[in-house]
């Protein structure tokens, strides 16, 4: 074998022959040493879970990576003698329910913005065309600035003021403001073309 191709034998790491238990009850006590031995073992499963979910591979690795933090922090409630693969599987759901929900009242909101002016309940074909709409307004966000895009999704997604949200990303609130009616504005004319 190589150099190049040479695996580092167990000895290196030091939680290469930890339990799943042992390596949670590290990190419960605050090492964060195993979680890299957590990652080795289940990324794969994680990362083909989060990709079916998601259907994207980019929003996959960031699942991925939120994941193995998210269960990090949550360390003290990994039950012990169990494995670590359905809990972090369970992360990983729990995330994509979180962001599908955050997306869901971002388009609540875009909605309501576009029909500002006759403003009413959602019917069943509303919900319908809110449903095919996922796409285009995924594809909508994709296209504005990133500067644009922060101070949207803080705002009418994350439900930060103008001022939390200017202190968040260190600016005057009044630059948020332009930023987030530039974006809203962007955005409804890139989801009406989108829908002719």
């Amino acid at each position: 074998m190589s150099p190049r191709t040479r695996r580092m034998e167990p000895a290196g790491n030091p939680f290469a022959e930890a339990t799943d238990a042992e390596l949670f009850g590290a990190m419960a006590d605050g090492d964060l040493g195993p979680l890299g031995e957590l990652f080795d073992r289940y990324h794969a499963n994680v990362r083909a879970f989060a990709e079916r979910l998601l259907g994207h591979p980019a929003d996959a690795a960031d699942m991925v990576q939120e994941t193995f933090l998210t269960a990090a922090r949550a360390s003290t409630s990994f039950q012990p003698g169990a494995s670590a693969k359905p809990f972090l599987l369970g992360v990983a759901a729990q995330l994509a329910r979180r962001r599908r929900r955050s997306f869901v009242r971002l388009r609540a909101l875009l909605t309501a913005f576009e029909h500002a002016p006759t403003a009413r309940r959602p019917t069943p074909e509303d919900h319908l065309a809110a449903g095919e709409d996922a796409a285009l307004l995924d594809e909508a966000l994709a296209k504005l600035s990133h500067e644009h895009r922060e101070v949207l999704l803080l705002v009418d997604l994350g439900g930060l003021s103008g001022v939390e949200a200017a202190k968040a990303l260190g600016v005057p609130s009044g630059t948020v403001w332009r930023r987030l009616h530039e974006a809203r504005a962007q955005l409804r004319d890139r989801i009406q073309r989108g829908r002719r």
